[in-house]
Parts: C-alpha cells; structure tokens; sequence
C-alpha cells in the first residue's frame, strides 16, 4: 500500500503580511499627502481664471460704455443719485446717432409748451443714422444742457429722395422754448442713459449694467440690469471703485477695480484668505472719445 504526502500549500508568512501592509500605508499616505498639496493649487489655478475672466468682463464693458459716451460719466450711489469720489457708480449718455436736423415749425422755433418734434436725417443705407425709439433723449444743438426732451413715441418715417422724416411725441413738454432763424438749421444728436454700478446683494457685492437709466428703473429688478460681475470684493474701498480725476484740461474716470473668486471660497478661505490668488485688482483711467468734454447733465 502506497502511503501519500500532503504537503501544505505556499501561502504569506506573518513577516511578508506585515510588510506589505506597510508599504501599503506608506503609498496610501504619499498619495495623501500629494492630493492634499495638489487641492489648493488647483482650486488657486481655477480661482485665479474666474477672477480674470470676471475683471475682463468688467474692464470690457467700462470701456465700451465710457467710449461711446457723450458727455463725461457721472458719479452716482447704490440709489442712483448723484455722488462724490469715490463712487459705487457711473451714468452716461451713450451716443445713438447723429446727425438730426429738427425742422422748423414756423414763427419763432419751439415753443416751451412743443410736445412733438419733426425731424429729417439721411436715408441713405451706410449714412443713415438710427431710427428714434422710445426711451432716447434728443440733445438739441446750442439748447441748455439741463434740456433733455426725452421720446416717448415714433411716427412717420416717409422718404424723399436720400432725406428721410420722422416725428417724435416727447414725453412731456419742452419746458424750454428754443429759437432760431428758419433760414438756418438746428441740428440734433440721440443718446440714451445707461449706467454701471456696484450694487449690494446679500453679501456678495455685484457690477450691474443698467440699460436704461432715465428715469432711474427699481435697481434691484432683474429685468432692468444685465449682471456683469458677481465678484467685486466687498472692502470698503471695493464697493466705491469709481472717481472723477481732472489731468490738464481733461477729465478721466478712475478705476479701482477688484474681483474676488466665487467658486472656492471655502477651501481658499482657510488657506490663503484674500491673498492673491483669491482676487485680482486693476487700476486704470478711462477717458470719453469725444470732444469737448463736458459733465453729464
């Protein structure tokens, strides 16, 4: 009778179970420690991306508003009233068209009590200044800067030949007659008021486009503002970033600027609290296009 060996199988001796267990920790550890060095530098990598992307945004808007401005921007509050520097905003007269000749409506020009204004202005497809619309405001040349009749409605728009007419209904009376000489024309220019500024939102601080701004809209309704930045940071010198500053016989506006991450504020917050790769700060001075310059009415 043959006798059969058993032989037990090969299997880890306590010694080479310790091991591994501890080589085990010590990769699970190192690659800790590496996620945990690799979180912050990534959320400082996005945070540093949105605050470009956000002061971009602002700087793009601020300039194309001032460029197009009419008159220099005026400083104004989180109410909309008129402030002094610095500022949390700005209104201006953005240029819609010129030019418009207003025709003369006989005797001595217009009256104060003249609610309607007829206007003539090229027809021409590239030439053609924009049609009046609702909301616009008619600067009259050589008229008072206080003057700003402000239209309410549109008719007419026949053509004859490359000239075309249009009346305008204002939204209340002139208030202010204006004379001149038939045998001379009295030019016109459209602008419409918008403003820029930096509004309160619980507690975060936001740069609001305001598209229309005469009269001043309920700044707080959606409908009235485009949202440009929610990222202003929320110093005290933050939520004031706007000044008027007068170089030679010029004068420019100021810009102190500052965006905050909105993304990781948690995890920034306990590493590196408004240091810079939380926030981006831009100063710079903007100046209207146009000549003379002067204050907005």
């Amino acid at each position: 009778m043959t006798k059969t060996s058993h032989r037990p199988g090969s299997a880890f001796t306590l010694v080479e179970l310790l091991v591994s267990i501890s080589m085990g920790v010590m990769i699970s550890g190192l690659a800790f420690c590496l996620m945990q060095t690799g979180a912050p530098l990534l959320a400082k990598n996005i945070s540093i991306n949105y605050s470009h992307n956000s002061l971009r945004r602002s700087l793009d808007a601020l300039g194309e508003g001032v460029q197009c401005s009419f008159y220099v921007p005026k400083l104004i509050d989180t109410t909309g009233a008129p402030a002094v520097s610095p500022a949390a905003g700005i209104c201006f007269d953005r240029l819609v068209g010129d030019p418009y000749v207003i025709t003369h409506p006989g005797g001595e020009g217009l009256s104060a009590a003249a609610t309607s204004i007829t206007l003539t202005f090229s027809a021409d497809a590239i030439a053609s200044p924009p049609l009046p619309k609702s909301g616009d405001v008619l600067i009259i040349d050589d008229a008072p800067d206080k003057l700003r009749p402000r239209v309410a409605r549109v008719t007419g728009g026949a053509v004859e030949g490359a000239v075309k007419t249009v009346t305008i209904t204002l939204d209340s009376a002139l208030g202010t007659a204006i004379s001149w000489d038939p045998a001379f024309s009295k030019g016109a220019k459209l602008v419409h008021r918008e403003a820029l500024i930096v509004m309160p939102n619980g507690a975060r601080r936001e740069l609001r486009h305001y598209r229309s701004f005469e009269p001043v809209p309920a700044l707080n309704d959606v409908a009235n503002y485009a949202l440009i930045s929610n990222q202003v940071g929320t110093s005290n010198s933050d939520i004031t970033p706007f000044s008027i500053r007068t170089v030679g016989l010029d004068r420019w506006l100021d810009i102190d600027l500052r965006v905050r991450t909105s993304g990781f504020e948690n995890r920034m917050a306990k590493q590196e609290f408004n240091e810079f790769s939380n926030f981006v700060r831009v100063q710079t001075m903007m100046t209207p296009r146009l000549r003379p310059q002067k204050i907005t009415p």
